[in-house]
């Protein structure tokens, strides 16, 4: 899970703190950013009785790697200077920025150096320098309100939860129907994980109603992390909303034109696809109907809620379910 990780005790100022560098990352600091990432959510959330996280999560690398590829100046790292000349990353930050849209995807520190400032070194390093005419998003951990209170300080404001929704449809569940004249085609790539340039196009007018941006190298990533896109025309043709899953059981983001077409529309792509195993969705809490709907198929919600922060609306959550609290 994607979220922003400023805790209690990172408290500090934004000079670099001594011993310590900021940097741009690379693509071979990506392993450690992931360490720091488990560590860094395991210490506040193993007391509380929750079990570690995995030591592999190649689903994280590749979210990480994607956000480096798209906005290389805005993932960075804190290095530490050891003896001997001795380097060894302790926190890290990547967000990106699409049009006016700037979103902090991650910010995590090793819980054995905080107390030094790193997150808010990091964050004022990350953050656009002209700020004005910017929407500043980001999501966080409920169980985190030093971090809340961290962003709500600039402006990103919580403003709605997140539930990640996890399990598979009951025996014998069947989904609402899709609305009238609604239809569903499997969307098949000119490449393997390259949509064309019409099939881009239609994508990015029903995003920009939704979210005010278009964003077309997210979906290259997600048509490769979740390779089933489904397109869902009326009866003149028109898209009138889209999906993704996959045989993982990850789904999202979704998009529709209609608010009452979400539910049924991620009905159908919870049994479009069977996965290996559970299916997976980030449900916004304004989206009642799609959260509702989920519940009542029979999956449960995993964890604590994620909450979306932002400093001004931007999104249409009633009509948008994002990738994941990582990248909206």
């Amino acid at each position: 899970m994607a979220i922003s990780e400023p805790t209690q005790r990172d408290r500090g100022s934004d000079a670099e703190p001594r011993g310590l560098t900021f940097r741009a990352a690379v693509e071979e600091d990506l392993p450690e950013c992931g360490r720091i990432h488990r560590e860094a959510i395991d210490d506040y959330l193993r007391p509380m009785g929750f079990p570690p996280l995995p030591t592999e999560n190649q689903g994280l690398l590749r979210l990480h790697a994607h956000t480096l590829a798209t906005d290389p100046a805005r993932f960075m790292v804190a290095e530490h200077r050891g003896r001997l000349g001795r380097r060894s990353i302790v926190a890290f930050g990547s967000a990106v920025e699409r049009e006016h849209v700037w979103f902090l995807s991650m910010l995590f520190v090793d819980p054995r150096e905080q107390r030094r400032g790193l997150g808010r070194g990091l964050l004022a390093r990350l953050l656009p320098e002209a700020r004005d005419d910017q929407v500043l998003a980001t999501c966080t951990d409920a169980a985190q309100p030093i971090s809340n209170g961290l962003y709500a300080s600039l402006g990103i404001v919580p403003r709605m939860p997140l539930f990640n929704l996890l399990g598979r449809p009951r025996a014998g569940w069947v989904p609402p129907p899709l609305p009238d004249g609604l239809t569903a085609a499997r969307v098949l790539p000119e490449t393997p994980d390259r949509l064309g340039e019409r099939q881009v196009d239609e994508l990015a007018v029903l995003d920009r109603t939704l979210l005010g941006y278009a964003h077309p190298d997210d979906h290259a990533y997600d048509l490769r992390e979740r390779p089933w896109l489904f397109a869902y025309r009326g009866a003149n043709g028109d898209l009138a909303g889209y999906g993704y899953t996959s045989e993982v059981g990850r789904i999202g983001p979704i998009a529709v034109r209609e608010p009452d077409h979400l539910a049924p529309l991620l009905g159908h792509l919870l049994t479009a696809v069977e996965p290996r195993g559970a299916s997976s969705v980030w449900v916004p809490g304004n989206a009642d109907g799609a959260f509702r709907m989920t519940l009542g198929a029979g999956l449960r919600i995993e964890g604590f809620p994620t909450i979306a922060c932002w400093n001004r609306p931007f999104a249409d959550f009633t009509r948008y379910v994002p990738t994941s609290p990582g990248l909206i």
